[in-house]
Order: structure tokens, then C-alpha cells, then sequence
């Protein structure tokens, strides 16, 4: 099967419109139209429907998207880099990541460092924010993916920034079209991390501004435990959709968005300026952790807010 009629099939699903994916794709509409019917034909399964606004997936489609999304993306950046000096580098590259963010971001992104370093050893440690920043002042994390903290010793740049949601059990009252009021989560028993930056740190500035107290019950780093204790009923969680999308996709929590006020949570790239790596390879660590985070948000599998690049240390680009 041409591989490239798979990319064409990518792209219209991403956009939802050949007219756009066209546009990016750089080809003539009739012309991806025709590779999109020559793809269906060699399935013997139609994968788009038409709507008002543009094309949507079929079932057959969606398990297509879902099947080859990935392995096409190992593909372009195998091609991509054969030959690399970077194909060379021999050595282990430790990188850290909090657990909301292991939990949607870190399984692509060693798929995609591994084809590009594949004699790099990786070691992922997931830690709250403050942990995280210890490692890497330590010399221990190479980089990580944290929340901002005011502190020179570190370059850090933005990366994205997501809403937060109330979480509960599945026999809880939360609903996804019905928004909580930040006065109504203050009265349930919650869940928080430990760390003192990040979502707990959020949960408990936008308390005093409103002159209320929470009622932290429970506070631990571990998302397993948060899990736990959110669908026994024990405690209500508050977390960026992506880290618990699994389980509200399987019925085992449900979720309602915050209001009065909405909370978000940023998220950026940090390393320290004693970072001991060889330039390209920070230089692609970085780009690579971007890219991935970009197609994961693009894509809709991470609900957040993808922020352009600003300029920051040439020697962690």
C-alpha cells in the first residue's frame, strides 16, 4: 500500500476538511480526493462521510487513524534522520515529566527519541514539579517537562497550558456540560498533590482569593492513587482532562468543568545551564518534545492549548 495515500489520510482527518488538508498538504484538491477514493478502494471501506462542514470519519476510518497514526510517524522520522551523526550518539539521556503529563505524553515521545537516538539508553522519572527541579539543579534529569518556577538557575520554555476539571467516582453528580463552581469543589474532601507547585499550589491560590478554605483530605504525587481513591468515592480530584481521559472513557470517573473561576495549569521545557549534553542533541531533545506535544494537541488526544516557541538559551533550543 502507498504510504503516501496513508499521510493524505492522516492529514484530511486531522483537519476535517480536504479543502484544508489540501492547503497544508501543498496538493490540488481533486488531486487528494483522488488518492483519498484510490485508498478507500484498496480497503474496500469508505472512511469519510460528508458534513456541512466538511468530512468526518467513518468507524472504519477512525480504526484506521487509530492503527496507522503512529507507526507513520516512526516512519517520517526514521527516514527523516537516517544517516544522522545524531543516529550515533551512545550514552543515557534521563528525562523527567509529572505524572499528569506521563500519562499522554511520555509513550510517544520515547517512540519517537528511540528511532531518532537508537543506541540513546532513556530513563523517565515521574515526580511532581519541585521533585523534578531537584533532579535536574542535581545534575541527575537531563531535562523535564514542569510547571513554571521562578528560579534563574533554570532554562525553562513554555510548552502549553491546559484547563482543569473536577473529577469524581462514577457514582458522583459531575457531569461534563455542567460546570462546578470553584465554592461548590471547596466543600468536598479532595485530593491534591503533595508538591508545592503545580495543581495543588493553583487549587490553593484561587482559595485564598476568594478568602475560602479547601478541604484537602488526601494529598499524594501518585496518579494510581489518585485514581483510586477519586472512584471509591473517597475524594474528588482535580486534574487536566488528559491525565484522566482513559478513565472516563471506560465509566470509571466522570468529570465536570471548574467556573468562577476556570483554572488552567501551564507547562514548559526546562534544563539547567550546567546541562551536559552535546548541542545538537539538546538542540533536538527539545524540538522533539515540542513536535510531539504539537501533533498530540493538534490531534485532540491532548486537550490543551499548544504555545508557539519563544526565543530562550541557543544552547537548550
Amino acid at each position: 500500500m502507498d504510504t503516501h495515500r496513508l499521510k493524505y489520510f492522516q492529514r484530511v482527518a486531522e483537519e476535517g476538511s480536504m479543502t484544508r488538508a489540501a492547503r497544508v498538504l501543498g496538493i490540488a484538491q481533486p488531486a487528494l480526493s483522488r488518492q483519498i477514493r484510490l485508498l478507500e478502494e484498496d480497503l474496500g471501506v469508505t472512511l469519510f462521510r460528508r458534513t456541512s462542514r466538511g468530512v468526518e470519519l467513518t468507524d472504519e476510518g477512525e480504526r484506521l487513524r487509530a492503527s496507522t497514526a503512529a507507526p507513520l510517524r516512526q516512519l517520517e522520522v526514521a527516514l527523516q534522520h537516517l544517516g544522522s551523526p545524531l543516529a550515533r550518539v551512545e550514552r543515557g539521556l534521563h528525562i523527567g515529566m509529572p505524572p499528569t503529563v506521563a500519562s499522554v505524553l511520555a509513550a510517544p515521545l520515547l517512540a519517537s527519541l528511540g528511532t531518532i537516538f537508537p543506541k540513546v539508553s532513556f530513563h523517565v522519572t515521574v515526580a511532581g514539579t519541585d521533585a523534578l527541579v531537584e533532579g535536574m539543579l542535581k545534575g541527575a534529569i537531563d531535562t523535564a517537562v514542569i510547571n513554571p518556577v521562578p528560579d534563574d538557575r533554570l532554562f525553562y520554555r513554555e510548552l502549553l497550558t491546559e484547563e482543569l476539571v473536577v473529577v469524581g467516582g462514577p457514582e458522583s453528580d459531575l457531569r461534563p456540560n455542567r460546570a462546578m463552581r470553584f465554592t461548590e469543589l471547596v466543600d468536598r474532601p479532595l485530593v491534591l498533590p503533595s508538591t508545592q507547585t503545580g495543581i495543588g499550589n493553583i487549587v490553593e491560590n484561587a482559595a485564598l482569593r476568594l478568602k475560602l478554605r479547601i478541604n484537602s483530605r488526601f494529598a499524594t504525587d501518585s496518579l494510581r492513587i489518585v485514581f483510586d481513591l477519586v472512584e471509591s468515592g473517597l475524594a474528588y480530584g482535580v486534574l487536566p482532562l488528559s491525565a484522566c481521559s482513559r478513565e472516563i472513557a471506560v465509566e470509571r470517573l466522570r468529570y465536570a468543568p471548574l467556573c468562577e473561576p476556570t483554572l488552567t495549569h501551564h507547562l514548559g521545557v526546562a534544563a539547567t545551564a550546567q546541562l551536559e549534553l552535546p548541542r545538537e542533541l539538546a538542540h533536538k531533545l527539545g524540538d522533539t518534545i515540542r513536535r510531539e506535544t504539537a501533533l498530540l494537541t493538534r490531534s485532540g488526544a491532548w486537550p490543551a492549548l499548544f504555545l508557539a516557541p519563544r526565543q530562550w538559551d541557543p544552547n537548550f533550543a
